[in-house]
């Protein structure tokens, strides 16, 4: 009679990441980066707009695969993480309640078999590990590989693009997508250097890996994510305790305070022109004939999320509801997205899906308490302090979106821990 976990390991045995990377191709973005040029223009070609319509299909695949391969086990699974399987239903029920189901209806079931897929992955991989350095590894082993070959597609799609009017001289410039999977790649390059090998060649490899990520963030023109790199590197070498988090803290403190003299202002002066040096001008407000930044224009998207929010507190618009919600407002936002998961969450799935999904963290966190190994819980806040930034300045509730895939494997990874132990 053979266990369950022997069962999955014969079906799937290494082959756990291919599905997942077949999902991280088609859900880490939103592919903004596939319909427009580096330059900015949008393109005509029918290859690259078809790709954001079938991306609803990778997720029920996923889902029926681990069916197929046991249907007693993907149950139990399912059962023993109900909140998972709840937020999924309840953005579905606010998605019904929209009362638009051409459109809102798709994302709803979209979320629900994404949020059950990235669940059964990572279950499946805790199966199959034979610790939970081997869990760790495997998983960061399919971030590194699908949002590797994100940016090569990336590369590829260029060559059907038409070029338009060229926005800067350094390349990618305009292509502010590029930062995401860029992020992530150089997250793990400096956990691989830090925790996975002893060999200097070896180390090199993963920090000139890191040191190109930084370089292609800060062109990219994405401060939050150029923001959230370098403060990965400087926590990879500091013990997760209070006194190192508070030193952090003022540092971050002290370096804005001095961007905003004078000098600092000189020193972003010398930088060379490009959208990049015209952005972080923006964010402190030195563009000339500009006073707004883009935290301040931020702010009244929130106001206006917030404000659906209280006349639909229980659950919300309904899913991507984004044009109702900013319609007929005083602050132009019509179109825009919320810049900030939390606030989405909120007027789009209510009070019902917020908390459902508050559920969901502190669950995660109640299964990372059996870690036990420092090191383990380390690599999680490299992986988890990400999320929360990027989240709180960018709108990723629904798959399709920047961080979303990302965002969901790190807060359902503590998940498998259990499985490791069966």
């Amino acid at each position: 009679m053979f266990t369950a976990k022997e069962i999955v390991a014969r079906k799937i045995g290494r082959n756990v990441i291919f599905p997942i990377v077949l999902f991280s191709l088609l859900t880490i973005g939103n592919y903004s980066f596939f319909r427009y040029s580096v330059q900015g223009v949008e393109t005509t070609s029918w290859v690259l707009r078809i790709i954001p319509h079938i991306r609803f299909v990778i997720p029920v695949w996923v889902f029926f695969y681990c069916v197929s391969i046991n249907l007693k086990l993907t149950s139990k699974i399912l059962r023993d993480h109900f909140d998972v399987v709840a937020v999924g239903l309840s953005w579905l029920v606010s998605s019904i309640l929209s009362f638009d189901i051409s459109s809102y209806l798709l994302y709803g079931i979209w979320s629900l078999f994404s949020l059950c897929a990235v669940l059964l992955f990572i279950s499946t991989t805790a199966l199959i590990s034979e610790s939970r350095g081997a869990f760790l590894f495997r998983i960061l082993n399919v971030l590194w590989i699908g949002n590797f070959v994100i940016i090569l597609l990336d590369l590829i799609s260029m060559l059907f693009q038409k070029q338009g009017i060229m926005m800067s001289s350094i390349p990618f410039s305009s292509n502010t997508f590029w930062a995401y999977p860029t992020l992530i790649i150089g997250i793990v390059a400096l956990i691989k250097m830090k925790f996975t090998t002893d060999r200097l060649l070896k180390r090199l490899y993963y920090i000139s890996i890191f040191a190109i990520s930084l370089i292609a963030v800060y062109f990219s023109a994405r401060r939050s994510p150029l923001f959230v790199l370098i403060l990965t590197s400087v926590l990879l070498f500091l013990p997760p305790r209070i006194p190192h988090i508070l030193l952090i803290s003022l540092i971050v403190i002290s370096s804005f305070s001095f961007l905003n003299t004078t000098t600092g202002k000189n020193i972003i002066g010398t930088l060379p022109d490009s959208y990049s040096k015209y952005r972080i001008e923006r964010m402190f407000g030195w563009v000339k004939d500009r006073k707004e930044t883009s935290y301040l224009e931020r702010k009244k998207i929130w106001n206006t999320y917030l404000d659906k929010f209280y006349r639909k507190p229980v659950f919300g618009e309904g899913l991507s509801a984004v044009h109702r919600i900013t319609k007929s407002n005083k602050t132009k936002t019509e179109g825009l997205s919320a810049h900030n998961t939390f606030i989405g969450l909120l007027a789009e799935t209510g009070l019902m899906g917020t908390t459902l999904m508050i559920i969901i963290l502190g669950r995660s966190i109640f299964f990372l308490k059996k870690a036990g190994n420092p090191n383990w819980v380390k690599i999680y806040i490299l992986l988890f302090i990400p999320t929360l930034l990027i989240n709180w300045v960018e709108y990723n509730l629904i798959p399709g979106q920047i961080f979303f895939l990302y965002t969901m494997i790190i807060w359902l990874l503590p998940r498998g821990l259990q499985y490791l132990e069966k």
